[in-house]
């Protein structure tokens, strides 16, 4: 039991709303691991880091095997925080990263273009979890408050709009009726899923890991609405293409995607063969995890590989799915992603 609280608490402590995700110089005091070995002479030195979470998951492979492309050197690092990624990749410090998909698109927008999109790492995976086996839909939550994890990101403005197009209203005040359902965004994102556990709330939308801690911590706990499935049913509905939404992207500093295609496409290649070996070794790659430092023990980091709905689609393969998100912040808040769609430009190819 003690091993599984302390497990818990690594684990929640560790999540942001999404991450979902996602650097050379200097160390940080908050935690910043560098890289532990010297570029070639001569080589371009190319910083990627990676953030404590389950984004970090498919790339201690990377940790474990560096690229080898000609004429590039990767070093690998661990940020702690989003806080600490974004700053080193705006100075140039770090070239490649993980980030939700409407903070890029923001960066792009509102920093010059400083950044472009490599792929998509991850998928939805967004759940429902509570202890109430009465809860199989989102119409079963009329009347009910539903704390979510992501106030400002992906997680919010998806429940949003899943509610809206099932016809269910939000309570904007905060009091659910018998036709509308209450987000609550009062209880960190790190203290969510403990929350669920001690019977504070009874229902809560939560990224991975939040939910396999959840479900592994007690067994009375479920995955009671996949909200991916749901955003699938919708789109079908309205006839549109996309079937998944994106929650992690691999951004890519412009200046290095412009002078180093090669180097940028050999990473790449890298990162997808990465997330094919993550996905068919789940106990290894949570191994690597845990010996990686990279912010989950091997148990949970084993767990969440079949959950953490890890992808590789090129960006511009994955640019209607992009957009498709990106109409859906437009609708709800337009300035997350900066007020507009990016341009293609925005796609590296």
């Amino acid at each position: 039991m003690k091993t599984y609280n302390r497990v818990l608490v690594v684990a929640v402590a560790l999540m942001v709303a999404t991450g979902v995700v996602f650097a050379g110089g200097k160390k940080e005091s908050v935690g910043d691991v560098p890289a532990t070995e010297s570029p070639s002479a001569g080589s371009l030195t190319v910083n990627v880091a990676a953030l404590n979470g389950p984004s970090g998951i498919p790339m201690a492979y990377l940790f474990e095997n560096k690229p080898e492309v000609a004429g590039a050197d990767f070093q690998f690092q661990v940020a702690a925080g989003a806080d600490v990624l974004l700053p080193k990749l705006l100075k140039g410090e770090v070239d490649v990263g993980i980030r939700p998909p409407n903070v890029a698109a923001k960066v792009f927008t509102k920093n010059n273009e400083a950044i472009v999109v490599g792929a998509v790492m991850g998928q939805g995976m967004l759940n429902l979890i509570t202890k109430d086996t009465s809860v199989a839909s989102l119409a079963d939550l009329k009347g009910k408050t539903v704390t979510v994890a992501g106030q400002g990101a992906t997680p919010e403005y998806m429940v949003r709009y899943l509610l809206k197009e099932n016809g269910i209203k939000v309570a904007e005040d905060g009091i659910a009726t018998a036709d509308s359902v209450a987000l609550d965004f009062s209880i960190p994102n790190a203290e969510i899923a403990a929350a669920l556990l001690s019977g504070k709330i009874q229902y809560a939308i939560v990224p991975e890991p939040f939910s396999t801690v959840a479900t592994t911590k007690d067994a009375a706990v479920v995955k009671a609405i996949d909200l991916q499935s749901e955003y699938e049913k919708v789109q079908r509905a309205n006839g549109k293409d996309s079937a998944n939404y994106p929650m992690t992207v691999i951004v890519v500093r412009k200046q290095l995607a412009e002078q180093s295609p090669e180097v940028v496409r050999g990473l790449l290649a890298s990162f997808q063969k990465a997330v094919d070996w993550t996905l068919a070794n789940a106990a290894e790659a949570g191994k690597l995890v845990e010996q990686h430092t990279l912010g989950l023990q091997a148990p949970i980091a084993t767990k969440v590989v079949p959950n953490g709905a890890y992808v590789f689609v090129p960006a511009k393969e994955a640019q209607s799915q992009l957009e498709e998100l990106y109409s859906i912040f437009l609708d709800f808040a337009p300035e997350a992603i900066g007020g507009q769609l990016p341009g293609n430009n925005f796609y590296f190819e």
